[in-house]
C-alpha cells in the first residue's frame, strides 16, 4: 500500500503534469497563434509580404465567423431556454424542483450584467481557436457602502437601519460610522434632537461567477478524450498581491510568491497578438506597490492519490511556483469547453477558423498577384534605346521632353516604347470564384450570388437557392448542436451541481417579472439535463411557421371533443411562439393555467365541505322547528352551490386544458351533493308531514307558513 504523499512530492508530480499539459506540446498554440493572427489579418508567417508587392490580406476566416456570429447569438443569447432539467419521475416534488433548477440556473448562466460579453465570446473563441473555456465557482463576495442622511431622530433611524439590511437572502451588517447632531434654530428642549448620520453597510453573499478562460492559459492533460476523463484539467491565473489576501490567503505566504515572469518560455504569444492594438501584453504594475505587484497561479483539478489508499481522486491544487496554497478534495471539473466541429475519441476538436485558414491563404495569392498585375498595367515599364536621356525618363511632368544623342538616327517611337504586361484580372477573378465556392462547400458561409456567373443569374431558381440557403443553414445549425449538447450541457449541470453542494444561502431572483426565493441545498433529485438546441433551431421563421401549424391542430382537436389537446398543451404552443418571436416574458401575452389550478381546486374543496356540513346539520335536526329552518338552510346551501358551480365552470372556460378531468370531478361533487340533498328533502318532508299531522297545522299561501288547522 503506498504511502500518503508529502507536500514537495505532489508539487513535483503537479509541475511535470503542467508541463506535459496539450498547451505545450505539439501544434496546439502554434495553430492557435496562427489562427488569431489570420483573423485579424495580420500580415505575418505565411501572409508575410514582400517588399515593393501587394501586401493585401484576404478575410476569409473573419468573415465566416462573424457571419456566424448573430445566428449563434440569437440561439444562445435570445429568450428561449437552451438547457432545461427534466424529471426522471412523475412525481409533483421532483416536477416541481426540475422547473426551479432550470429557471435558477438559467438565471445565473444568461441574467447577470456580465452574461452577455461572457458568451458572446465563449462563442467566438470556439470559432477562432480550437476550443473555447469558461470557468465556474462560487466566490464569497463582502461589499462596503457608506450611506449618510441628514436631518433624522432617533425613531427614524431603526427603521432606516432594517431598510439598509433589505433582503433576508444576504447577510448584511449595518454600523454608524459617524453621528453628528443638527443644531435646529428655534427648538425648544421638548423637541426631538436630529442627527446627521454615516452609515457603514456591509454585505457579505455568495455568487456563482463564470469567467472565460484564454485558450493559451487552459490546461489539459494530452490527448484526453473529456473533460472528466482527463487527468489535469486547469488554467494559470493571475491575481494581485491583494486580492489573494481578499480572498482570505496568509499575508506571510504570499509574501513567499514570485511575480509573474514574462521569460517563461511556457508563455504563448497568443495575448501578444490579441492586444497588438494597445502595445501587446505587459505586465509590469503601473502602479508599483505590494499590493498591485502580479503572481501566476496554477489552478489545477487533478486525479492523484494523495491519501495512499491506493486510488486516485480529484482534487483542487492551487501552485505558486513550489507554494500550495490550496489542497482538497474536490470531485468535480469546474469547465466547460465547445468545438465548433467535434472530433472522435478527442476532447479538443476543430475551428471554423481552421477549416477556413486554406482558403483565405489561397485567397490572398491571388488577391496580391491581381493588384501587382493592376499596378504593373498602370505604370509599364519602358523599353529605351542606349541614346535617350535616362535622367529625362526618370523625371515624370506633365508634357515632359525626354532628349535624344545629337547624332541620333533612329526614330522616336523606336527609341522609347512601354513594355506590353498582360492584365490577367478576368482570369484570376475566374479562379477566385472557385476558391470561395470551394470555401463555401466546406463551411457554409456564403453570399447569395457567391460563385454564381453573371450571365447565368437570370437562371437561377428560387428552389435551387433554397436547396443551397438549406444546406448552409444546416451546417451552422450542427455547430449550434454542438455548442448545446457539449459545452451548455456541461455547464448548466455543474452549476446545479456547485450550488447543490457549496450555496449555503437562499437566493432571491426575477423570472418572467415574478419574484422567486430559491434554496439550492434542499435540491435532492439527480435531473436529466436536455439540450434545446436542436437542429433547425436557429431558423425563427420556420420554427413559428411550424409552430402555427400545431397550434392548429390542437384547436381542431379541442373542438372535436379529443383529449389529445388541452389548455396546458395549448399554452406550452403559444409560449413557444411568443419566444421564437423574440419576447421574453410570456406572462405578459398569455397566463398559464397552472397557475389557476389550486384556485379550481380549492372551488371543489368548499363543494365537498358544504356536504360535511350539510350532513352535521341534518343529524343535529331535534323538532318539526328545526327541520322547518334545516330546509330554508339547504335552500340557500343549494342556491350557494349553484353559486360556486357556475363560478367553477366560468374558470374552466378560462382554463380549458382542464375541462375533461375538472369537469368530470365538479359533475361528480354535484351528483353526490344533489344525492345528499334529495335523501335530506325526502327525510324533512316525512317528518314534517308527521309534525302537521300531530299538530293540526296547514300551510296558508297568503302568509307563505303553516297555521293551525281550523276546528
Amino acid at each position: 500500500m503506498p504511502n500518503k504523499m508529502t507536500e514537495p512530492e505532489l508539487v513535483a508530480l503537479l509541475s511535470q503534469a503542467e508541463d506535459d499539459a496539450a498547451t505545450y506540446n505539439g501544434e496546439f498554440s502554434t495553430e492557435n497563434t496562427k489562427y488569431l493572427a489570420a483573423y485579424l489579418g495580420n500580415k505575418t508567417g505565411e501572409f508575410s509580404a514582400i517588399p515593393n508587392q501587394s501586401s493585401v490580406v484576404s478575410t476569409d476566416i473573419a468573415d465566416v465567423v462573424e457571419a456566424d456570429m448573430p445566428s449563434l447569438a440569437r440561439i444562445f443569447l435570445g429568450s428561449g431556454d437552451v438547457v432545461t432539467f427534466q424529471p426522471n419521475t412523475e412525481s409533483k416534488i421532483e416536477i416541481q424542483e426540475a422547473k426551479e433548477k432550470t429557471k435558477y440556473v438559467n438565471w445565473i448562466v444568461r441574467s447577470q450584467p456580465e452574461s452577455f460579453n461572457i458568451i458572446h465570446n465563449w462563442l467566438k473563441d470556439a470559432e477562432i481557436q480550437k476550443n473555447g473555456v469558461v470557468k465556474y465557482f462560487i466566490e464569497e463576495q463582502k461589499e462596503v457602502e457608506m450611506v449618510e442622511y441628514e436631518g433624522v431622530d432617533a425613531e427614524e433611524v431603526q427603521g432606516i437601519i432594517e431598510s439598509l439590511k433589505g433582503s433576508k437572502v444576504d447577510k448584511v451588517k449595518v454600523e454608524v460610522s459617524e453621528q453628528e447632531e443638527v443644531e435646529v434654530m428655534g427648538a425648544t428642549p421638548n423637541d426631538a434632537a436630529t442627527f446627521d448620520i454615516k452609515f457603514r453597510v456591509t454585505t457579505e453573499k455568495q455568487k456563482v461567477c463564470i469567467i472565460n478562460v484564454p485558450p493559451e492559459l487552459f490546461l489539459i492533460t494530452r490527448n484526453a478524450r473529456s473533460l472528466d476523463d482527463a487527468e489535469l484539467v486547469g488554467d494559470r491565473v493571475r491575481k494581485t498581491r491583494g486580492e489573494l489576501l481578499s480572498e482570505g490567503f496568509d499575508r506571510e505566504l504570499i509574501e513567499q510568491l514570485s511575480t509573474v515572469d514574462e521569460e517563461d518560455n511556457r508563455n504563448s504569444n497568443l495575448d501578444t497578438i490579441r492586444n497588438q492594438d494597445q502595445g501587446g501584453s505587459n505586465y509590469d504594475n503601473t502602479i508599483n506597490n505590494w499590493a498591485s505587484e502580479t503572481v501566476e497561479i496554477s489552478d489545477l483539478y487533478v486525479k492523484v492519490d494523495f491519501d495512499g489508499d491506493g486510488i486516485a481522486e480529484r482534487r483542487h491544487v492551487m501552485l505558486s511556483g513550489n507554494k500550495v496554497l490550496v489542497n482538497e478534495y474536490f470531485n468535480h471539473v469546474p469547465y466547460a469547453s465547445l468545438s465548433a466541429i467535434l472530433m472522435p475519441h478527442k476532447a479538443i476538436g476543430r475551428s471554423r477558423a481552421e477549416i477556413t485558414y486554406p482558403y483565405q491563404l489561397q485567397k490572398t495569392a491571388l488577391q496580391r498577384g491581381i493588384n501587382d498585375n493592376i499596378y504593373m498595367v498602370n505604370n509599364p515599364r519602358n523599353v529605351v534605346h542606349p541614346d535617350v536621356d535616362l535622367d529625362d525618363m526618370l523625371t515624370v511632368r506633365t508634357n515632359g521632353i525626354i532628349r535624344l544623342e545629337e547624332d541620333t538616327q533612329i526614330l522616336p517611337g523606336n527609341a522609347v516604347f512601354p513594355l506590353s504586361i498582360p492584365y490577367i484580372g478576368q482570369e484570376a477573378l475566374q479562379v477566385i470564384q472557385y476558391v470561395d465556392s470551394t470555401r463555401a462547400q466546406a463551411t457554409g458561409s456564403l453570399m447569395a450570388n457567391q460563385g454564381l456567373e453573371a450571365d447565368k443569374l437570370n437562371q437561377e431558381t428560387a428552389t435551387r437557392f433554397n436547396g443551397v440557403k438549406d444546406s448552409s443553414d444546416a451546417k451552422i445549425e450542427l455547430i449550434a448542436r454542438n455548442y448545446g449538447e457539449t459545452g451548455f450541457r456541461k455547464l448548466y449541470e455543474g452549476i446545479a451541481w456547485l450550488v447543490s453542494r457549496y450555496q449555503n444561502t437562499e437566493t432571491e431572483f426575477r423570472v418572467l417579472g415574478k419574484a422567486l426565493t430559491v434554496n439550492p441545498k434542499a435540491w435532492k433529485y439527480s435531473h436529466y439535463v436536455q439540450s434545446n438546441v436542436g437542429l433547425g433551431a436557429g431558423d425563427n421563421e420556420k420554427s413559428l411557421e411550424t409552430l402555427q401549424g400545431i397550434y392548429g391542430i390542437q384547436q381542431s382537436l379541442i373542438q372535436q371533443g379529443s383529449t389529445l389537446a388541452d389548455e396546458q398543451d395549448i399554452y406550452n404552443t403559444l409560449s413557444r411562439i411568443v419566444e421564437g418571436a423574440g419576447f421574453p416574458r410570456v406572462s405578459e401575452f398569455f397566463n398559464d393555467p397552472e397557475e389557476n389550478t389550486e384556485t379550481l381546486k380549492a372551488e371543489n374543496e368548499i363543494l365537498n365541505k358544504m356536504v360535511v356540513q350539510l350532513q352535521e346539520q341534518a343529524a343535529a335536526m331535534q323538532n318539526p322547528l328545526a327541520e322547518a329552518e334545516q330546509i330554508k338552510q339547504e335552500a340557500f346551501l343549494v342556491k350557494a352551490q349553484s353559486d360556486a358551480q357556475i363560478k367553477v365552470a366560468q374558470l374552466q372556460s378560462d382554463n380549458e386544458q382542464f375541462q375533461a378531468k375538472l369537469m368530470a370531478d365538479s359533475k361528480k361533487a354535484s351528483e353526490d351533493l344533489a344525492l345528499k340533498l334529495t335523501e335530506l328533502e325526502l327525510k324533512a318532508g316525512q317528518d314534517l308531514n308527521g309534525a302537521m299531522q300531530d299538530n293540526m297545522l296547514v300551510f296558508d299561501p297568503a302568509t307563505g307558513d303553516f297555521v293551525n288547522a281550523p276546528s
